[in-house]
């Protein structure tokens, strides 16, 4: 029997099932989250499975056990996010874990996420707060009218800004009941409403316990949340085909777009290069001028890649621009389709 508790075989002891046949649901994720009671945010499985992640060497297990578990819980929900992205016009949203949901930036991608669902597009994020809670609440409301999704956001308001819970769970698995309480207080009104949303439009998300202090945003119908962060990073690039929107972010979101870079950079046909939109014209020539320099690095490429850069990049501040750039684009299949 090693750290994880549980001895070779015996998957009882495991806070998650390491085989199965279908991303999760939020309801399976956060079975047992009550709005009203605090101490149940570290009840919900996803909490637990967390708390098993840290205790167990994080992204490192130092034992072959919680290693071989992961692997298997990872691979099997890669399949299934194989079969729920066939025929789907995938379009990824990355951006900011920490956009306030008071913030214009905030329902600029909201919207965002609303448009692309009622065009028909999949809407594709990592599934944590900020950007992406923004993303999949647009993309739930795409069915509802127009005034809801202003009506949602104001509710959230109330709790503007996800607190500071990185010290949530120490690394022999001990729990900070204030950091919990603070996450339950984030979480509530997410959880009260997306409960709420009748028939959601649908989306994806594929959260990571690596970042597993971050709320997992509940307005995702499907969520394939993995234990393993790199393959969640390839993941989310390879099978956004349609495009990706690259809105207000810091470090995490800088390392997407140059990783979206490096795939286009080296596009082996026109239809290979996914669009790459930049959402939020200062801001990405500005604040962090990105922008210049991806135009350097792809100036530098083969004479096609150059010509479908042209094409397929987009800094821009509006969201119907970004849309009917995404539109147009014809994609080969992913590869993960099944």
């Amino acid at each position: 029997m090693g750290r994880s508790g549980a001895p070779e075989g015996d998957w009882s002891q495991l806070p998650f099932t390491p085989i199965r046949n279908t991303v999760y649901a939020p309801e399976e994720l956060f079975a047992g989250f009550d709005p009203d009671r605090p101490e149940s945010y570290a009840e919900t499985m996803d909490f637990r499975a967390f708390r098993w992640f840290v205790a167990t060497g994080r992204s490192t297990p130092t034992e072959p056990y919680p290693a071989m578990m992961r692997a298997l819980h990872d691979s099997s929900l890669t399949l299934d996010v194989g079969r729920l992205i066939a025929g789907e016009r995938v379009v990824g949203i990355m951006g900011g874990h920490q956009l306030p949901r008071t913030s214009d930036d905030y329902h600029r991608v909201a919207e965002l996420g609303r448009t692309l669902a009622r065009r028909g597009m999949l809407v594709l994020t990592g599934g944590g707060p900020g950007a992406m809670e923004a993303a999949h609440l647009g993309a739930a409301l795409s069915r509802r009218a127009d005034a809801e999704l202003a009506s949602a956001i104001s509710t959230l308001e109330a709790m503007p800004v996800m607190p500071r819970i990185q010290a949530i769970v120490a690394e022999d698995g001990r729990v900070h009941d204030r950091l919990v309480r603070e996450a339950h207080a984030w979480m509530a009104p997410a959880w009260a409403m997306s409960r709420a949303i009748a028939d959601p439009g649908p989306s994806l998300s594929i959260p990571t316990w690596h970042y597993g202090h971050e709320p997992t945003t509940p307005f995702a119908p499907r969520i394939a949340k993995l234990f393993q962060n790199s393959i969640r990073e390839d993941g989310l690039l390879t099978i956004a085909r349609q495009g990706i929107v690259f809105t207000a972010g810091s470090a995490g979101t800088v390392q997407e777009v140059f990783e979206d870079a490096e795939q286009n950079f080296y596009a082996a046909t026109p239809d290979d290069f996914a669009p790459m939109i930049f959402l939020g014209r200062d801001y990405w020539t500005r604040t962090l001028p990105v922008a210049q320099l991806i135009d350097t690095v792809f100036a530098t490429a083969e004479p096609m890649v150059v010509r479908e850069a042209t094409r397929r990049i987009l800094v821009t501040d509006d969201v119907a621009e970004a849309v009917a750039r995404l539109a147009e684009f014809d994609p080969h299949r992913s590869r993960l389709e099944r």
